[in-house]
């Protein structure tokens, strides 16, 4: 009798996979492999795409597509998307469940806090902007963040305002504000 409940308790879960993949738009079923299934990446180096503004995800899709954002690893992805694609693409993921992943060091959160009143007004106070443009970045992947910022600094990903920001901020305190954002309930 247990032999069957586990058995089953493992079918409802592979239909239950299958379900949310099978409710995504065929122009996402590519994005499943590192954004999973409903847009929460099981890899702290990619973000979680779920509960995102559709508008900013449109311009970032679009950024990679033209080039404009660089990164060899979307580039193949998204080259062939045409704008319906897109947007097809941005209005799913801005529709899923926000999922928070709290992934940065712990001991950090607190100066995060401390640093991230520089962040709030684009960002908002709990990491989620008013302007539809502009990334959610509460509950995002601490690593993701922390990389992201560091591409900022080092000219690798390319926004005035975000540059400005960063400009005088050290590269030790990318970790604490990666911290502080990932913790924030989506």
């Amino acid at each position: 009798m247990k032999k069957h409940l586990i058995v089953g308790a493992a079918l409802l879960a592979v239909l239950g996979a299958g379900t949310a993949q099978a409710e995504a738009p065929a122009q996402a079923q590519a994005c499943v492999a590192c954004h999973g299934a409903n847009g929460v990446s099981g890899n702290p180096e990619w973000p979680n795409l779920a509960g995102q503004h559709e508008t900013y995800l449109a311009q970032q899709i679009t950024a990679f597509r033209s080039g404009a954002r660089d990164n060899a690893l979307m580039a193949p992805f998204v080259q062939n998307l045409s704008d319906a694609d897109i947007q097809v693409l941005a209005a799913w993921y801005a529709k899923q469940e926000l999922a928070t992943a709290a992934n940065g060091d712990a001991g950090l959160v607190e100066r995060g806090e401390q640093l991230a009143g520089a962040c709030s007004a684009c960002h908002g106070f709990a990491g989620k902007p008013v302007a539809d443009e502009w990334p959610i970045l509460a509950g995002q992947h601490a690593t993701y963040l922390q990389n992201q910022l560091l591409a900022y600094k080092k000219g690798e990903r390319v926004h005035p305002l975000m540059q400005a920001a960063v400009a005088k901020l050290p590269e030790k305190e990318f970790g604490a504000l990666a911290a502080y954002f990932s913790q924030l309930q989506r």
